[in-house]
């Protein structure tokens, strides 16, 4: 049995139980809250304190979201290809995907954490630049990812950020890309466990 600490919040954590749907595992894990009080506990298994963090049946510690996905990636395929361009532009994608990712929680965090001062307006347009240029990118490149072996781990890094890019009110990724909006909803429909892993609070 695995044990993922866990945010139902997290757009990594979310990537990673999509994850293991994809790798027909999603039944073997459990979910542990860490403590909001106290965060010793997760940074004895990661000492950075962030999640998610995946403990193994040998009781050992993975982390972040990307070694772990690779993790789940070993133990029952599709997720990212072994070798050759193919693995290339997978990665690649899920590098874009983790950067749009990225880029959103900066843009919650500058408000959550500003202690009560107005967040920087150079740094807001800065991570919402990022955002819009990637945005207006997939709208012409999104047919390029659907993959006839089913969801690869940029199909899940994508979703994943799209879907949390909403759920926090980020940026209205959809008007004016239906492109963009059609495989989102696909994937929404079709992707085992999207419903289920669903952003919470």
């Amino acid at each position: 049995m695995y044990k993922l600490t866990f945010s139902p919040a997290s757009p990594y954590v979310r990537k990673v139980l999509l994850s293991a749907y994809r790798a027909g595992i999603e039944k073997q894990i459990e979910l542990v809250t860490p403590d909001s009080q106290d965060d010793s506990l997760l940074r004895s298994q990661n000492p950075l304190g962030k999640i998610p963090v995946l403990q193994k049946p040998d009781g050992s510690f993975l982390f972040d979201s990307r070694v772990i996905i690779d993790y789940f990636n070993r133990l029952g395929g599709g997720l990212t290809p072994k070798d050759g361009p193919e693995r290339d532009i997978v990665l690649s994608r899920s590098a874009m995907a983790e950067g749009l990712i990225d880029a959103s929680l900066l843009v919650v965090y500058s408000d959550r954490y500003s202690g009560g001062e107005v967040p920087s307006k150079v740094w807001l347009e800065l991570q919402l630049g990022k955002i819009d240029t990637t945005l207006n990118f997939l709208e012409k490149d999104i047919l390029n990812w659907s993959n006839p072996s089913g969801f690869d781990a940029a199909n899940i890094g994508l979703g994943s950020a799209l879907a949390y890019m909403s759920f926090r009110n980020v940026r209205e990724w959809k008007t004016d890309r239906p492109k963009l909006q059609k495989w989102f909803d696909n994937v929404a429909y079709n992707l085992p466990g999207f419903s289920q892993t669903a952003p919470k609070g």
